[in-house]
């Protein structure tokens, strides 16, 4: 894990010298993005972070995508952990429809190591991304097909 910067929050100047000196070295549309930054009339800046909840559902409530998993914009997976996250909650509801408390235990426990995996993408190599290797142990992780009973 990197260390946390230390800014004035409240320094837009302050933090856009600080990304400025901190990729100005990456090459390719680095310069034009970092010309633009420093005239943008707006300006958003704050650490890239993950959050790792306990539990997705309460009761008769679940959370999907963002909302449950919240993985970091560096993993790359926000869009596939929400439609895969939607797809098993809504199997595991219809398979038993009498028992959505039976249902929703069975999604977190089919979805975690999932979750996991792919949260995991976000820092394995800072900087550089996953490798191969990893995305396709994360992308595996969760079968979805005829081995299961499920049809894709």
């Amino acid at each position: 894990m990197s260390p946390l910067l230390d800014y004035d929050h409240r320094d837009p100047e302050q933090q856009k010298a600080l990304l400025a000196a901190n990729t100005a070295a990456l090459g390719g549309d680095t310069g034009t993005l970092l010309d633009a930054m420093r005239t943008a009339p707006d300006f958003y800046f704050a650490p890239m972070a993950q959050v790792r909840m306990d539990h997705w559902t309460r009761g008769r409530v679940a959370l999907v995508g963002d909302a449950g998993y919240c993985p970091s914009p560096l993993s790359g997976q926000g869009t596939s952990l929400a439609l895969v996250g939607a797809y098993v909650l809504a199997r595991e509801l219809g398979a038993s429809p009498a028992s959505v408390a039976d249902a929703l235990l069975r999604y977190e426990e089919r979805m975690r190591p999932f979750v996991a995996l792919n949260q995991a993408l976000a820092t394995e190599n800072p900087g550089q991304g996953p490798s191969e290797e990893s995305l396709t142990v994360a992308k595996n992780a969760l079968t979805l097909g005829d081995a299961d009973g499920w049809v894709v």
